[in-house]
């Protein structure tokens, strides 16, 4: 636990940070920001010196030559598909995904049936009327043709050059110019819109320099400008407060920012140094689980996929601890063996390709706990038995702060995971055209937005606190036992006294769940959703999923019952959330102390190893 003291440290050392990142990236008010600009094609990510390194490399790393091989098998795919036809979410990120699997194709392979079908794919692009009134979707797709402009320079005819130069221009970069000087949303909030919003116009202001260098410029010294608004929803250790999913994303357009500044600038102003930066592989390390699904608080989903990113990472700050674990990964999600098949990963892939890392090793319990707390926003918790077991035991945890971008109201709220299967599962986000989704009063209304869907506590069928803070304020481990306990207090105000959850990881296999609240106004229920099949018996209940069981026991009160109820939403036009219900436990309230004791046990007949 945390004193006052430590807090006021690492709040002051975190705002030192910050004013010093501000200044370094002000300096570029102060000079030409493309002073140092690469005058060569390509120098965006995936410079010739960065190929030729691949190329040797991939001679004597045969996950590399996977990877490259993948890469050549996901572009043949494409070359029989049809162009995009309109401009929408969907349409760019494919464009991201075509334009740079083929032009990375092109790239090692130096066939010019990939680049042609990249210069078809930008050409189609830069012939729309606009790329979109949806902001994001322009910054995804400035990327795409910056990235395929850049790379295919010289393959590209002088006049279809001209044609996506000036579609950059003209409905990427000056659209982002009046955005910047009318500070739109996005420019000033730290939220994953800002990073690929930045990102995207950084891109396409660097492909394009030596022609338009005024409208770079402007757009670089502005973007330098707005990029610590964004950044810093990872200080100071890393975490997402919009969940691994949005991590993920936000973060690749944070990687494609640095990593484009420094290989076509040498420099990405300081921009690195943003607190939190350094230690944010760590996040994606632990809220992965060893099932491979994510801790997907806040609106983010279940599933996981490759991450390039975490090559920029271990390069940039030098943490090759960061490389291993993500090679160990994609050893899982690309074939070993046999017929590599087109499989659509993620759109920008062949970034694992360019920023491979062959360092690292497995590394010990000290380099890489079993547990980990990250104190952001969302302050968060995750605990596993061990490593390098899919069927380990895993918890992710939440405390954090409700009302935030892309939040729910879920704090206490847990998943398990234990025997390869989630059995405590999150219900993640609905769809964002509901009406009012993003509206702060509205979205409380949701089913899956509010804490009646989380596997938490709801006291008088009453919704949180939607403004409420709640901290980690005890966590510790031992070789065989994790805890952590979030004050919950603030999410009650006005239902409870006093409430408090401590999860414990016993043995690093049972489960033991902790409430105690004290005065609560009306009855209490207890609920953990699951997809799992549920047979009751009194306070006992066992959950079979997969051929797997988990039994699930109260221990306090021992009168108490559990039932199971429906996770049906209240209206036809949300998700219905079919195939899941809520195992759940009601009690009716009491004055004084109340304590809810339930134990979780997956049923194996595997003894702990709690060296591993």
């Amino acid at each position: 636990m945390m004193d006052s003291k430590s807090k006021i440290v690492r709040g002051a050392l975190i705002a030192i940070a910050a004013f010093l990142l501000t200044g370094h990236l002000a300096a570029a008010d102060n000079a030409d920001p493309l002073a140092t600009l690469r005058k060569e094609h390509p120098r965006l990510l995936f410079t010739a010196e960065d190929q030729k390194r691949v190329v040797i490399l991939a001679e004597t790393e045969p996950l590399l030559a996977r990877l490259i091989e993948q890469n050549r098998v996901n572009a043949i795919a494409m070359l029989s598909e049809a162009p995009m036809k309109s401009s929408s979410t969907t349409q760019s990120r494919k464009s991201i995904e075509r334009v740079v699997a083929l032009a990375m194709a092109y790239r090692l392979s130096g066939d010019h049936k990939f680049s042609d079908a990249a210069i078809r794919e930008m050409l189609v692009i830069a012939n729309f009327e606009k790329f979109s009134s949806h902001f994001l979707v322009t910054a995804e797709t400035t990327t795409a043709l910056a990235i395929g402009y850049d790379w295919l320079y010289d393959q590209i005819p002088p006049d279809d050059r001209r044609t996506i130069r000036e579609a950059i221009t003209q409905m990427g970069l000056q659209p982002g110019m009046k955005s910047y000087e009318k500070k739109a949303f996005w420019v000033r909030r730290s939220s994953n819109w800002n990073q690929v919003c930045n990102g995207g116009m950084i891109l396409g202001a660097l492909a394009i320099a030596e022609d338009e260098k005024e409208l770079a410029r402007n757009i670089l010294v502005a973007a330098l400008k707005s990029i610590p608004n964004g950044v810093k929803q990872v200080a100071p250790d890393g975490a997402s407060p919009e969940g691994p999913q949005y991590w993920q994303y936000g973060m690749s357009y944070t990687a494609l920012t640095f990593m484009g500044l420094n290989s076509a600038l040498g420099t990405d102003f300081g921009f690195s140094k943003s607190p939190g930066l350094d230690k944010s592989g760590l996040f994606r390390i632990h809220t992965v689980s060893p099932t491979g699904l994510y801790f997907n608080y806040a609106d983010s989903g279940t599933r996981y996929g490759p991450a390039s990113v975490m090559f920029a990472l271990s390069r940039t700050y030098d943490r090759s601890l960061f490389a291993w674990w993500h090679r160990e990964q994609l050893n899982r999600q690309v074939p070993m063996k046999g017929k590599i098949t087109p499989q659509r990963l993620d759109r920008l892939f062949p970034l694992e390709v360019a920023w491979y890392d062959p360092r690292g090793i497995k590394p010990t319990l000290e380099q890489l706990p079993r547990e980990a707390r990250f104190h952001g926003v969302q302050d968060i918790v995750a605990m596993r038995s061990r490593w390098d077991d899919p069927d380990a035991v895993f918890v992710g945890f939440k405390g954090g702060q409700n009302g935030t971008g892309h939040g729910h109201l879920d704090i206490g709220s847990f998943v398990l995971d234990a025997e390869g299967v989630r059995w405590a599962v999150d219900l993640g986000k609905d769809a964002y055209n509901l009406r009012g989704y993003f509206n702060k009063d509205l979205r409380w209304t949701y089913y899956r937005m509010n804490n009646r869907s989380h596997n938490t506590l709801v006291i008088g069928d009453q919704l949180h606190n939607t403004t409420a803070v709640a901290k980690v304020v005890d966590f510790g481990a031992t070789l065989n036992r994790a805890h952590a306990t979030v004050n919950m207090t603030d999410a009650y105000k006005g239902q409870a006294t006093s409430a408090t959850r401590t999860i414990e990881l016993l043995n690093r296999r049972t489960v033991r769940v902790v409430d105690k609240i004290t005065d609560p106004s009306g009855e209490v229920r207890w609920g953990m959703v699951t997809e799992a099949d549920i047979t009751l018996d009194g306070n006992k209940a066992t959950l079979s999923q997969q051929g797997k069981q988990l039994t699930v026991e109260i221990a306090s009160p021992p009168e108490a019952k559990f039932e199971v109820l429906s996770t049906k939403p209240p209206s036809s036009g949300e998700r219905q959330n079919q195939g899941t219900r809520m195992l759940a436990a009601r009690l009716n309230p009491a004055k004084g102390e109340m304590k809810i004791e339930v134990l979780l046990v997956p049923q194996t007949t595997r003894n702990p190893d709690f060296g591993k």
